[in-house]
């Protein structure tokens, strides 16, 4: 076994070390302020907005970007021991208070802290692992194992939430995570050493202004497209205020890093061009997984199946990102096919998964049909993350890692998610509304079809004992729904069509594009930026 420098007790073999490390970290990749296989459960019983779950959702992710730059700066001052305890406590107690208070301000607040903390242990993780997965520490060989626990942690944390929400109350995911956060502590209690470091907060080390101006753009940013068609997008003052703040924001947070001696971030690594190509196409990837939105859409309103199978489902994902980092890691491996190949290979399965959506996708369609599509995004999901992991940090000088991470982070886990959802709820939403008035032309009672299901509508309101009145009524609701079920599937379906173009469009360009010039891909070393 590769020796690892763990900070354990004496008597404690090294096979239970990376144990409470594991242990550790299985709570974490599944803690969030707010979790999204809830939220039907928690909308209706706090009376809350879906978006303000969705808003909390990717609080915790902007809090993670914010805090990536700082955390080697406290793993100076600050032992294994010490930080890990420290921050499993502060993340118990801010998963307490989402668990009992209904304020859901409070509650977005607690979440940006909770990613805020989420990012020490992540990182304190992949630095004491790292050895374990990869004994030569080759940054695609550890993405290979890393990903995939990462990105299924994620997906176990949905299905739980929603069974533990569905069959006794939304609370309870807090309250297991809280369980498994006291487990971690009384491992790490039990098996790491205790060890003294002088404790000198570095205050002038922190950029505390930088922080608070970036972790403003982007929390008022997700903002305006989390909340902007519930509020009519710039009928609202507080988005025409985000929206002006926001450039403002930006433009400071840019001054100040280029003015700084030691800035927060470096900027270098945006004018880096595989940095822009990396960060450009893991924008696209998580725009194509936002798709997801579309398939949830279908399953509660088309054929009608309940929270629990519908964020079960994203345990399929689970096979794919398995099977992706298992490709990546021989591609990596043996070299003997061009970058581009791989590239293109993920777009495929892209393009395979909206293929069988599109022609799949029908009112009478079954819920298991899903799988293989659901499996096939994981696939390019995977595929794609890794090898652009790998990517973009080829050229970079290892003192720009930090700064990269940062941007990453920012980009793929925070604003792109949050725009793509923005993107595909506004755009259903219309062609629902336009495929509405189409539709509703033709429904009158001169159509001899809707004449005749109006009549077995009403003749079968009368026979339950309803009114005639009443029998219309419910007649003409009867065929309401039915639109509406109609234009929904129709503009479902014509999102997936341009979506499938756009990626078959890019699978192909891709395959074409000369990322690197030679056969052979640089073997990139890791480091304390992995994100």
């Amino acid at each position: 076994m590769v020796k690892l420098n763990l900070p354990l007790r004496p008597w404690v073999p090294q096979w239970l070390g990376i144990v409470t490390m594991f242990v550790v970290m299985f709570p974490i990749i599944m803690l969030n302020g707010t979790y999204m296989g809830s939220m039907l459960e928690v909308s209706s019983t706090l009376g809350i907005l879906s978006e303000d779950i969705t808003m909390g959702y990717y609080a915790a992710a902007a809090g993670m970007a914010v805090a990536y730059p700082i955390i080697p700066k406290i793993r100076a001052i600050a032992t294994p021991k010490t930080m890990l305890l420290t921050d499993l406590i502060l993340q118990i107690f801010l998963s307490y208070i989402c668990a009992q208070v209904g304020n859901m301000d409070i509650t977005i607040i607690c979440s940006f802290f909770i990613g805020f903390l989420k990012a020490f242990i992540m990182l304190e993780f992949i630095i004491q692992v790292r050895p374990f997965f990869s004994p030569k520490n080759v940054r695609s060989e550890f993405y290979a194992y890393f990903y995939p626990i990462v990105f299924s942690g994620g997906q176990i944390s949905m299905a739980l939430t929603a069974q533990l929400a569905y069959y006794y109350q939304w609370q309870y995911m807090y309250y297991f995570t809280i369980l498994l956060m006291l487990i971690a502590i009384i491992f790490i209690l039990l098996f790491f050493r205790y060890a003294k470091r002088p404790m000198r907060i570095p205050y002038k080390e922190i950029d505390g202004r930088s922080m608070f101006i970036i972790a403003a753009a982007l929390l008022f940013s997700i903002y305006i497209f989390t909340y902007g068609k519930t509020l009519d997008w710039f009928s609202s003052p507080k988005i025409r205020i985000y929206t002006i703040a926001i450039p403002i924001l930006i433009y400071l947070f840019v001054h100040r890093q280029r003015t700084q001696e030691k800035p927060y971030v470096s900027l270098k690594p945006l004018y880096h061009h595989k940095s822009i190509i990396g960060y450009t196409f893991m924008v696209l990837v998580m725009f194509f997984s936002a798709s997801s939105s579309l398939i949830t859409n279908y399953l509660n309103s088309i054929i009608r199946v309940d929270s629990v199978h519908v964020n079960s489902l994203s345990l399929m994902l689970i096979p794919g990102f398995i099977v992706g980092a298992i490709i990546c890691f021989w591609w990596f491996r043996w070299q003997r096919w061009r970058f581009r190949y791989l590239i293109s290979g993920g777009m495929f399965c892209y393009v395979i998964y909206l293929v069988i959506l599109y022609f799949g996708i029908t009112p009478y369609s079954t819920y298991e049909m899903l799988y293989f599509p659901v499996f096939l995004r994981g696939l390019g999901m995977m595929t794609l993350f890794i090898a652009f992991g790998v990517y973009v940090v080829e050229d970079l000088d290892p003192k720009l890692m930090l700064s990269n991470a940062f941007f990453l982070i920012s980009l793929r886990s925070v604003l792109a998610p949050a725009i793509s959802a923005s993107f595909f709820s506004n755009l259903l939403y219309y062609l629902q509304i336009k495929g509405m008035n189409t539709l509703s032309e033709h429904m009158t009672l001169t159509n001899p079809l809707a004449s005749s299901r109006y009549a077995q509508a009403i003749n079968s309101a009368l026979a339950q004992g309803h009114g005639y009145d009443e029998a219309s009524q419910l007649a003409a609701n009867n065929f309401y729904s039915t639109l509406q079920q109609q234009s929904l599937l129709l503009g479902i379906k014509t999102v997936i069509g341009y979506l499938l173009i756009a990626a078959l469009v890019i699978a192909v360009v891709s395959a074409f594009i000369p990322f690197h010039k030679t056969l052979k891909v640089a073997v990139v070393k890791t480091g304390d930026d992995m994100v």
